[in-house]
């Protein structure tokens, strides 16, 4: 495919997409004859707290959200943006990042760290490595107690020695298995052994050609509530 395929794709769905973000996220009213910003929102941030997802200091979610929450919906005018976390009910910012966003374009937020520690970054999308009729997929490791893993996708090791995201220089290229998948398995593994950390066989997306995937592991292991390990998937394209 060519990537410029892709990208067309996905500027359309900005400009046309208006309503359907969810329950838990509302969006800005949306004028087709004005060009938008898409943002997907991760937060990993471990901890038991329920948050609230600010934009420019206004309230976005209806329901709490919390660590794992995955959501590739949410559409703005382009121009700067402050997003943060607040744990739900309190009014400072848990962990923010101010960004300009340019529109038509697809982005992403990202929370993660431990309590103590809470980190937000935004990253504009680059589709440059997303190739046509393959699964593309990216991984984020989001757990800070966990050291490298590797991803598997329907057994097959598709990502290797993946470490910690706040530890390292985090790598947002997308990478395709060398076989089409068209199951649903997600598999973490501690990196070099066969010790299975997480797997999830009914994530929230299929695993499709000509898609685009961001793959996120959060929580830990050493919990049962909601702290604890977790991985899922999304759409990088919407």
């Amino acid at each position: 495919m060519t990537t410029t395929k892709i990208r067309v794709w996905a500027l359309l769905a900005l400009v046309t997409l208006v309503t359907g973000l969810s329950s838990c996220l509302k969006t800005d009213p949306v004028t087709p004859s004005r060009p938008q910003a898409g943002v997907a929102i991760i937060n990993g941030i471990l901890t038991t707290s329920n948050m609230d997802f600010y934009d420019n200091s206004v309230r976005v979610n209806q329901n709490p959200l919390t660590t794992g929450f995955l959501f590739s919906g949410y559409v703005i005018y382009g121009g700067p943006r402050t997003f943060a976390f607040r744990k739900a009910g309190l009014t400072d910012d848990y962990a923010k990042v101010t960004s300009v966003f340019d529109s038509l374009t697809y982005n992403t937020v990202i929370a993660y760290g431990d309590s103590t520690n809470p980190i937000m970054r935004a990253i504009k999308d680059d589709f440059n490595t997303a190739k046509e009729n393959f699964v593309n997929f990216r991984f984020f490791h989001l757990s800070p107690n966990i050291g490298a893993v590797d991803l598997y996708l329907d057994n097959q090791k598709v990502d290797s020695n993946r470490v910690y995201f706040g530890a390292s220089s985090p790598d947002y290229t997308f990478k395709q298995p060398k076989n089409s998948l068209f199951s649903n398995n997600i598999k973490v593994k501690l990196a070099g052994t066969d010790s299975v950390l997480i797997e999830n066989t009914s994530p929230t997306l299929s695993f499709t050609p000509n898609k685009v995937y961001t793959i996120v592991l959060s929580g830990d292991k050493s919990f049962t509530d909601i702290k604890k390990l977790k991985v899922n998937n999304m759409y990088s394209l919407y």
